[in-house]
């Protein structure tokens, strides 16, 4: 893969899948556990580009590798936003939560365009194997486990699904 990479979608629920095959080109750049965290955190940033659209109907993804990390960018024409914690009980919103816990940092850039970026180091694996050891990582900025948290919020999501499918079939058999 070259250094930086870029690509354009039409603004439809097909982008997503679409988006995700443009990290196939880094296999065996990245480890399986980096790809699998970079595609979830993509089909986020990629959703919700599709799902508040702003102006036009195009959407804007650079790929960018280098020795130290990942970056993912999504930029599109919409107005931007101020992103929120979401708090319990809701439904949507845990997206850029997930996003947060995935990524080693990620970030809303606005002008023109808003740009929704996220980033993962390389060799996490091997970071945290080394803080688990003891030893030192020199990343002072490690936000410790909160995959149990990511866990509820991809639960909540898959459930809220699930409740509105059998609500519906509920409705049906009536």
């Amino acid at each position: 893969m070259a250094d930086s990479d870029s690509f354009s979608f039409h603004r439809t629920p097909d982008s997503v899948p679409a988006a995700r095959e443009t990290l196939e080109r880094l296999h065996g750049e990245l480890s399986e556990g980096d790809l699998y965290d970079a595609s979830l955190c993509l089909s986020e940033l990629v959703t919700n580009a599709v799902q508040h659209p702003g102006q036009g109907d195009q959407l804007e993804l650079e790929l960018s590798l280098t020795d130290s990390a990942l970056r993912v960018e999504v930029r599109d024409p919409g107005r931007g936003f101020d992103p929120g914690d979401p708090s319990a009980g809701d439904e949507r919103g845990w997206g850029l939560f997930i996003v947060d816990q995935l990524s080693s940092r990620w970030g809303v850039q606005q002008g023109e365009t808003t740009v929704v970026w996220f980033e993962i180091d390389r060799n996490r694996e091997a970071a945290e194997d080394a803080e688990a050891a003891g030893r030192p990582t020199g990343d002072p900025a490690k936000r410790g486990d909160r995959s149990t948290e990511i866990a509820n919020a991809v639960a909540r999501l898959r459930l809220g699904g699930a409740i509105s499918w059998f609500g519906f079939a509920a409705a049906v058999a009536v």
